[in-house]
């Protein structure tokens, strides 16, 4: 068991507002035992997996970790699409990474800009709308640069240098994001499990997902 099970069964349980009295009164298994599967010091059988699954609701592959659907395991046979070549089956890969992806784009970024209207620094809010802006600037122009035939007039900007100027303000807007935070200048945020999971009981799943890929990445290309 991973230690995503905990902090889903604990989120799961606040967002319906039940105590873990009421749950393990419910689940048939001790305060003590329930308190251990949430902080990740238990792992917990297939018995009670099975019953937390369908006391939340929630598909076991849910609890587990491995998507972000509360209810995945409960696709209708009309969701599945015809499939008729391996054309259409990378067609419906593709689409379907690109789809899950930018739902964990735009979630996460929706999170952070929620945490930024909290801390209420100006400068740090520009610093990092600067640094995002700049980093789906740079991707975009890729993109577009795919067909060469594609209108060259589009961006302002034309030198044959704009990648490494991008990759120098991605580095500079990054070094004044940590010099805010080292100098003290802003109040620091108290961020946990437990108060992403009350203020973002719904998206909190997809920035978990979106930190798991993230992590997964550097350490396949640097071996961390």
């Amino acid at each position: 068991m991973n230690k995503e099970f905990g902090r889903t069964i604990t989120r799961l349980r606040k967002k319906k507002g039940l105590s873990q009295k009421q749950v393990c009164a419910e689940l048939g298994i001790s305060q003590a035992l329930l308190s251990h599967y949430e902080k990740g010091i238990r792992e917990c059988g297939l018995d009670f997996l099975a019953k937390t699954a369908d006391f939340y609701e929630v598909s076991v592959d849910y609890l587990l970790g491995r998507t972000t659907n509360p209810n995945s395991s409960q696709a209708q046979e009309d969701d599945t699409p015809d499939i008729d070549n391996v054309e259409d089956i990378n067609r419906i890969k593709s689409n379907t990474y690109c789809m899950l992806n930018r739902k964990l784009l735009v979630n996460s970024t929706a999170i952070i800009y929620s945490l930024l209207a909290e801390i209420n620094n100006k400068k740090l809010s520009k610093n990092v709308s600067d640094y995002l802006s700049v980093a789906e600037y740079n991707v975009f122009r890729k993109i577009y640069s795919i067909k060469e035939n594609n209108n060259p007039d589009f961006f302002e900007i034309d030198s044959p240098s704009v990648d490494e100027y991008c990759s120098a303000f991605l580095t500079l807007n990054d070094a004044k994001i940590s010099d805010i935070k080292s100098n003290g200048s802003i109040e620091g945020l108290e961020i946990s499990d437990d108060s992403l999971s009350e203020k973002f009981s719904e998206s909190y799943p997809l920035l978990n997902q979106l930190i798991k890929n993230a992590e997964k990445a550097l350490t396949q290309n640097f071996k961390i």
